[in-house]
């Protein structure tokens, strides 16, 4: 079984490695591109070999911005503006989750957080409504804002574990889902203000430990740190 290799900023990573280094990283971006300007990914299968460069300034986010998430999305869908976007946790296959709408259909997208590659594309029939539905990819505050917003409400120790933003009746709005304390709270922001608007009621979370590179239960903390608990 052939494997799939990454080249980030000179260090070679298979990509549940740069998936788990990614957990702490959903929003704010920790980590980033020093030098090369360029981070390389190359996926090679025993009938071919593809290269695959998304261009990056020196020190700029591994995760992408909201403007380069809908010109992807809207290159392959042109005539589709966004309905949501979405990206969380729950698995190590990190990717973005894209909605959009046309006047005569649905679309749907995911794009791998590091190369930028396209996979899960679907056209469905007519949406129900558009008007109130579509956001401007330039025009809503990113992930980061949202999450200090959320993490102004509940503490600087709150951690991000997944977003999504989404148009609904005319409001564009993050969904910050936040973990604290063994709890669950999503926090709600306004995604053209980046005003706060409210948050759920705190759920507890089930204990469910991490899995560490050797497959042994851990309790890892992507952070400046790492602390291993087994």
């Amino acid at each position: 079984m052939v494997k799939a290799l990454y080249i980030v900023g000179g260090y070679v990573m298979n990509k549940k490695l740069i998936s788990m280094a990614l957990t702490g990283v959903l929003a704010v971006g920790v980590l980033s591109v020093a030098t090369p300007s360029v981070a390389d990914a190359r996926k090679t299968k025993p009938e071919t070999s593809t290269d695959i460069s998304v261009q990056r300034a020196p020190g700029e986010s591994m995760v992408m911005t909201m403007s380069k998430i809908g010109t992807i999305f809207q290159n392959r869908f042109p005539n589709a503006a966004l309905h949501s976007v979405e990206l969380n946790s729950n698995d190590l296959n990190y990717g973005y989750k894209v909605v959009g709408y046309s006047k005569y259909h649905q679309y749907k997208m995911k794009i791998d957080v590091i190369t930028g590659n396209t996979s899960d594309m679907d056209e469905g029939g007519k949406p129900k409504k558009v008007i109130g539905e579509i956001f401007n990819k330039d025009k809503v505050i990113e992930a980061a804002q949202a999450e200090r917003v959320a993490k102004q409400q509940l503490g600087s120790d709150a951690v991000v574990k997944g977003w999504k933003i989404e148009a609904h009746e005319g409001k564009i709005l993050y969904y910050m889902t936040m973990h604290q304390d063994g709890k669950k709270t999503v926090v709600t922001v306004d995604a053209e203000t980046g005003a706060y608007v409210g948050q759920s009621k705190s759920s507890k979370l089930p204990p469910e430990p991490d899995q560490g590179f050797d497959g042994r239960k851990t309790n890892i903390i992507w952070d400046n740190t790492i602390d291993m608990g087994r």
